[in-house]
């Protein structure tokens, strides 16, 4: 954000001359009618001709600067924005998915939607705001020290309790904005769950539920908005207070310059008319700290997103791997891992597993013992807390993030889907993937005739998170992606879990085909679908504790014996 900032400066920094040159022009102008007001006192005689055509240019050349100033300062608060959004769009991508956990839906959405309207605010409306103000101050006081600097002197010391009183406001209203945000971050969860969640939410009538706690939410965030509106309010009108105080004093101490003959009726004029030009700039700037600490926690909260650290690119290893039957094609020894930094909570104790190369294998056990975490650390999600991680013989942190994710396709029983059509969900498998490409993954997956019975067949769009097919058509949308990726790896997170019999048979048939020459890792809930496995790993409580194909683990009358006969 601050690098934006710096890079199109000269926006700004035109924006400034501009405003400079505005204020200039009005000096002139009120400098040649103070001239024009003493010689009529003087007697002598004025020509308003003469005094016609300077003024007139001067009026002219205001409007030009005024306009590229105008242009200049909306190009600049325009370029700052775009460049912010795109860059921050780019790094929050790259973010690992440890911070996403952290952060949660509701306070990202907050930080990309309600905290960058006030960056829009801060770069369209305060900075513009307060540049102008400092010249327009800057340029007056100049030009009144000139005439008169006692006035100026008095003019400022005046305003220390004024800058005492605005740094106070400003504190309480920067606390009661962060307060506002942490609620607005909980209204958009709040919001984002109920949508997400519909279908559970009416089939068990949590409207009230939801309602009152969204009324909870907003209630605080109204109660914190009136905080906020209150000490505004006393802030504007304080400071209207405490800017007229100085004005009388300085209007009462420039009629006794001039009657002491310090000071000319024409420069009382032109005091007069600079007075009433810098009195907002001067209380604006002041006050100006309110808006600043303000907008500030918006602009912290989008700085802290910028702050996180990337993923790791990885190593050096890149392209496609070398498969080798002697050489294992995932080799894990002592893998630990935790969610939390601290590893207070592990999930991974001490894991360790070979998976050779064209084989089936699968995990089985029980919910939260650790099996979806194995995926995760497969593709890099997360970084494992210790232990030894080879991919194609290679240490995991040798291979390039992104070669090494290629190396994996992905079937899961929960399918996201982009809400585009069905062409751009199966090309997601692979860059400028061909039509006859795609429509060849989509036999494969055993989805083709769905999809060409439909009015806009490939064209068709699947709505949000591909609401408008069924589970088993999504599934198989899924596969078709997996198909064109073409990855020496496929991982089945129980694919067939939430479908009917007969698209558990078209899904089996189509997995069937995509896993033909590669190794295959499946998480299984239904212990019937994985009995061909070469071999299967029971995992409980984050460690390996029996490994075998399916008739020596039931042999062996332990973990997966009860398992398989529990059905």
């Amino acid at each position: 954000m601050v690098k934006a900032g710096l890079r199109n400066g000269y926006m700004l920094l035109f924006f400034v001359i501009c405003s400079f040159i505005l204020n200039a022009i009005v000096i002139a102008g009120n400098d040649l009618i103070a001239g024009a007001t003493d010689s009529m006192l003087a007697g002598q005689p004025v020509y308003f001709k003469e005094y016609m055509i300077p003024l007139l240019c001067m009026v002219i050349t205001g409007a030009v600067v005024a306009y590229l100033k105008s242009i200049s300062g909306s190009q600049y608060s325009a370029v700052i924005q775009r460049e912010v959004r795109i860059s921050l769009g780019k790094h929050l991508v790259k973010l690992p998915f440890s911070y996403f956990d952290e952060k949660g839906t509701g306070s990202i959405m907050t930080r990309l939607m309600s905290d960058m309207e006030e960056m829009k605010r801060f770069f369209s409306e305060i900075l513009p705001e307060l540049l102008v103000n400092i010249v327009t101050v800057l340029t007056a006081t100049v030009y009144l020290a000139e005439m008169d600097v006692r006035l100026i002197l008095l003019l400022f010391a005046c305003y220390p309790v004024m800058l005492v009183v605005a740094d106070k406001l400003s504190k309480k209203l920067a606390s009661l904005a962060k307060k506002l945000r942490s609620y607005m971050d909980e209204r958009t969860e709040l919001a984002y769950d109920a949508i997400q969640g519909m279908v559970v939410g009416r089939s068990y009538n949590l409207y009230e539920w939801h309602k009152q706690k969204m009324d909870t939410v907003i209630d605080n965030m109204v109660a914190q908005a009136c905080k906020s509106t209150r000490i505004s309010s006393l802030a504007w009108t304080l400071r209207n207070l405490i800017t007229t105080i100085p004005v009388i004093i300085c209007y009462i101490f420039a009629l006794y310059e001039v009657r002491q003959g310090q000071i000319t009726v024409g420069q009382l004029v032109a005091f007069t008319v600079i007075l009433s030009r810098i009195l907002y700039p001067i209380s604006g700037i002041v006050f100006c700290a309110n808006d600043i600490r303000e907008v500030g926690v918006s602009l912290k909260r989008i700085q802290e997103i910028y702050e996180q650290q990337e993923e790791k690119a990885g190593g050096h290893i890149e392209g496609k791997p070398e498969n080798s039957e002697n050489i294992p094609v995932i080799e894990w020894q002592d893998v630990r891992f935790a969610y939390d930094d601290r590893g207070e909570h592990p999930v991974l104790k001490g894991m360790s597993f070979s998976i050779e190369t064209g084989k089936q294998t699968a995990f089985v056990g029980g919910s939260g013992e650790g099996k979806t975490t194995i995926f995760k650390l497969l593709c890099g999600f997360y970084e494992k807390g210790a232990g030894e991680y080879k991919l194609f013989g290679h240490a995991f942190e040798d291979w390039k993030l992104e070669a090494a994710r290629n190396c994996f396709s992905e079937v899961s029983q929960n399918v996201f889907l982009l809400p585009d059509t069905i062409r751009q969900n199966v090309a997601c498998g692979k860059e400028n993937a061909t039509d006859e490409e795609i429509i060849q993954a989509c036999k494969n997956a055993n989805i083709h005739d769905f999809i060409i019975e439909l009015p806009e067949g490939y064209g068709t769009l699947v709505g949000e998170r591909g609401v408008r097919l069924s589970g088993g058509q999504r599934q198989r949308i899924s596969i078709a992606r997996a198909f064109l990726k073409d990855a020496p790896i496929l991982l089945l997170d129980e694919p067939t879990a939430s479908v009917d019999t007969e698209s558990e048979e078209k899904i089996q048939e189509a997995i069937d085909r995509v896993a033909k020459g590669k190794t295959m890792i499946i998480i299984a809930h239904r212990l019937s679908t994985i009995k061909n496995s070469h071999k299967i790993y029971v995992v409980n409580g984050g460690r390996i504790v029996e490994a075998g194909c399916h008739e020596e683990l039931m042999e062996k009358q332990g973990f997966y014996a009860k398992m398989y006969a529990k059905g």
